[in-house]
């Protein structure tokens, strides 16, 4: 059981606050640029390549990422019992099966048991915030999926998450409010949304095809924040929706299609959340939003009059009432409030801190959604589901005595930081979004799954953990008004009292931390200066201003990224929040200010810096890229920097990592996923593939000679494997060509210097005619010549070739030794004249290709 930290009750709720601001602080960029929809066009790139990658494999009978395996097989670690955040729940057509969505980590698909569960959704991008589960296309098909993500983004599945489609016909969309299904005969989908008509009016669409298509069903004439419930029972179940516009009550009787006034909520509403309870007329309660503070309000009419209730201090979004008793109603905020007489007076089900230790039978902290199951052929059954920032809970009894469904295979944790130890590669530590301080002793996957679970030591967030040595016999993190040490490796003790951070220092919320290379009894606090923290005796720690540098001032606020060399310990490198770069040959006593930077430095906050293990005098640091380069490098000590983010990308970086077999490689963590850049290589790589899932990735370390570590924002702990030699994979879609045939690159022999026999072929292709291969130092998806161009400029044209009879062709390719251990993609452009539109030219899907020795 966990520790609990020293702060006060209310400490959740503020940390809750300040976490987001911190978040936006790493997402520094120009004003105008939306952040959030620069990553939103990240997601839906990476959606398509993958939706692509997954098509061709069906199509060339392969699963998984078998097509794209010679990239670097990935395999899951863990949590494999400490969940994160979830946001929503679905029971399916068999009244079995769970669709839970978590917030970064996609679909999931388990049972009643919180056992079996089964990730649905590392291919979709974006938190599931609503799932609908409705019966197959045809008798025996699996469950349609149709799933709510980010602000305006839809997505079904007929095949349980192979392939991911995006529905059409709904257009103008600001934000989705909510989706849900009516139970008639069509399973008619509705979605709720605030279109741009009248500024910000809401409007419903609805889907008679299973989510493949939507059509306007009605447009509000007045503008409004709405809000629906339609009941989960009964005969209106198939035909009403009770919708609220503000401060008004309107009501449908046929799905959706008009809508009347019934009643007034109350005046001034601006946000509003609606639900209610078949048991009554049925009794409607409403969460309203009047002069900036949220009330809850009951009618006991069906909407025609409300009354006011209660104001809660607590609350987040989250509103249900039971299908079985209509004085039974929930809402959420940091904790759970439950009323059982029609919102007379609340309770909490259970206080925060009461979840570590019980976590299998008491809610955790933060309520980001509740929801009831009416079972439909069982008037008496209802479940209710609690969705939180430690995992999805079910209660059969209006929540009175929640059941924890996620202590076992939900791989949906979200880590800042994850430390293995050097010198004992099986012990892990890491540092959680809301699950605390973790530890756990590595166990290898014996199939899908995180295979790894982790005790969580302490409550709380915990990040940037840093030891001396690389060992865990003295290691440093930080929680936002603390340092946690701990000491031992093989029987650990998190000493206390904890160490305060620097009086009256400005730093971030969750302020980096670097141990002290030359003294494992000491580590250095990076705020707007630089204090180093060593030990006096047992837990105690002093601190002291190590160097007179002051690092704020001139658009800086505080030191946001250092590290030293491992090679050198003297040198050391900083990074400010606005994009200042500092490097110190005295162990950081004395700084310089580099005087060379990327374009708009300004715009970057410096989030982490890598430093060659095998060279002092190189280093990249990774920061915030919507207005300037995310990557910058120096090879000569700090004094210039220039950019290094070709092919990556715009996105924060969060982390960054040297291979350990003194390659040269970079890895990289980001807000885009998991990338790598090759020595000698011009351009970054997704390294993704379709197997490693696509989330936030927060942190990344070499933990092997031939293994990278990521810890994700979302989903859990993934350990990345080095191909140990040549490998080669196809990617991406050609071009059908005037023979309704798809043109297809291949390979024979070995890409080696010692095979001397590989060959580029292509097939499938027009007979006779001639062709080339292009080739470049990065994959790429851009429309090109009525297809799709898969190499990342600048590109070189390689060896040309004649086609035969057949369409076919093998082409020798060279190989230096400059190009050991480096990828390069490939593509066949050859001629087609007789193409309908008129461009002439034929192009295949891609191949990447590793060479080796």
């Amino acid at each position: 059981m966990p520790t609990e930290h020293w702060l006060d009750d209310q400490a959740e709720q503020r940390h809750s606050q300040l976490r987001r601001a911190w978040r936006e602080e790493l997402h520094r960029a120009a004003e105008g640029t939306n952040w959030r929809q620069v990553e939103a066009e990240n997601g839906a790139r990476e959606e398509t390549r993958r939706r692509e990658l997954i098509a061709v494999g069906l199509a060339n009978g392969l699963t998984g990422d078998a097509q794209e395996s010679s990239i670097g097989p990935w395999s899951e670690v863990g949590s494999s019992n400490q969940a994160g955040r979830m946001l929503s729940v679905a029971v399916g057509s068999d009244f079995q099966t769970l669709y839970a969505g978590s917030a970064l980590g996609g679909l999931w698909r388990g049972d009643f048991s919180g056992s079996s569960w089964t990730p649905l959704g590392d291919n979709l991008y974006g938190g599931v915030s609503s799932v609908l589960a409705l019966p197959g296309l045809q008798s025996g098909d699996p469950d349609v999926l149709f799933v709510h993500l980010g602000a305006t983004s839809l997505r079904v599945s007929y095949d349980q998450g192979v392939l991911w489609e995006v529905p059409t016909g709904l257009t103008s969309l600001n934000s989705i409010r909510g989706v849900a299904r009516l139970q008639d005969a069509s399973h008619t989908i509705l979605v709720l949304v605030q279109t741009n008509s009248l500024g910000n009016a809401p409007a419903l669409y609805a889907s008679v095809d299973r989510g493949r298509t939507f059509a306007k069903r009605w447009q509000s004439p007045s503008n409004g924040l709405a809000s629906m419930w339609i009941p989960r029972r009964g005969a209106a179940a198939a035909t009403h929706v009770y919708l609220a516009r503000g401060g008004s009550l309107l009501l449908s009787t046929n799905g959706g299609a008009t809508f009347q006034g019934v009643g007034t909520i109350a005046a001034g509403v601006g946000d509003v959340v609606l639900t209610g309870s078949e048991a009554g007329a049925p009794t409607l309660y409403a969460m309203g939003r009047i002069s900036n503070a949220w009330q809850l309000l009951r009618s006991d009419n069906a909407g025609t009059s409300f009354v006011s209730l209660h104001t809660p201090g607590d609350y987040w979004g989250a509103l249900c009432a039971s299908s079985l008793s209509p004085a039974v109603v929930v809402y959420g905020g940091v904790e759970a409030w439950r009323s059982g007489n029609s919102g007379a007076n609340f309770t909490k089900i259970n206080s925060w801190g009461s979840y570590y230790s019980s976590p299998a039978t008491k809610l955790h902290a933060d309520i980001m959604n509740l929801s009831v199951w009416a079972h439909p052929l069982d008037p008496l059954v209802e479940w209710w589901f609690v969705s939180t920032d430690g995992g999805l809970y079910k209660s059969a009894n209006g929540g009175l005595t929640p059941q924890n469904l996620c202590l076992s295979g939900l791989g949906v944790s979200q880590y800042y930081s994850t430390h293995t130890s050097k010198t004992n590669t099986s012990l892990i530590v890491a540092g959680s979004q809301d699950q605390g301080y973790q530890r756990g002793t590595y166990q290898a996957p014996l199939g899908a799954g995180p295979s790894t679970p982790f005790a969580q030591l302490i409550s709380g967030d915990y990040g940037h953990l840093t030891s001396s040595n690389g060992s865990h016999d003295l290691l440093y993190s930080v929680y936002p008004g603390f340092v946690l040490i701990q000491e031992g490796q093989d029987n650990p003790q998190l000493l206390s009292p904890f160490t305060n951070f620097p009086a009256g220092s400005n730093h971030s919320w969750l302020p980096p931390i670097v141990a002290d290379p030359l003294d494992k009894q000491s580590f250095f606090f990076c705020a707007d200066r630089l204090h180093r923290y060593t030990r006096v005796s047992g837990a105690t720690w002093t601190s002291v201003i190590h160097s007179s540098q002051v690092f704020s001032g001139s658009g800086a606020s505080y030191l946001s990224a250092m590290a030293f060399a491992p090679t050198d310990p003297q040198r050391a490198y900083a990074a400010t929040d606005n994009g200042k770069l500092y490097w110190s040959q005295d162990h950081g006593t004395t700084w310089t200010l580099s005087q060379s930077s990327a374009p708009s430095q300004h715009y970057f906050y410096g989030s982490a810096i890598a430093v060659n293990p095998a060279n002092a005098l190189e280093a990249v640091v990774g920061g915030s890229g919507y207005s300037t380069p995310g990557v910058v490098r120096t090879t000569d000590g700090g004094q210039t920097w220039s950019a290094f983010h070709t092919g990556l990308p715009s996105t924060l970086v969060y982390d960054l990592c040297f291979a350990p077999d003194g390659s040269g490689a970079i890895y990289a963590a980001t807000e885009a996923g998991a990338w790598r850049r090759q020595s000698g290589s011009s351009s970054w790589s997704n390294i993704m593939n379709t197997t490693a899932p696509l989330t936030l990735y927060w942190s990344v370390e070499a933990v092997q000679p031939d293994v990278i570590r990521y810890g994700t924002y979302g989903r859990g702990i993934w350990d990345f494997k080095i191909p140990a030699g040549p490998a080669t994979a196809v990617y991406g879609m050609g071009k059908v060509n005037s023979l309704g045939l798809l043109p297809a690159i291949g390979v024979t022999g070995t890409p080696s210097i010692a095979s001397n026999n590989f060959h580029v072929t292509i097939a499938n292709a027009i007979p006779l005619q001639n062709g080339l291969v292009a080739y470049s130092s990065g994959s790429a998806s851009i429309p090109y010549l009525g297809g799709t161009l898969l190499l990342q400029p600048p590109i070189t044209r390689g060896p040309g070739f004649g086609l035969n009879g057949q369409g076919f062709a093998s082409v020798p390719m060279a190989i230096v030794p400059g190009m050991v251990g480096t990828t390069r993609y490939h593509q066949i452009w050859s001629r087609d004249t007789a193409h309908p539109d008129g461009t002439g030219w034929s192009l295949s899907n891609g191949l990447s290709v590793t060479f080796g020795l």
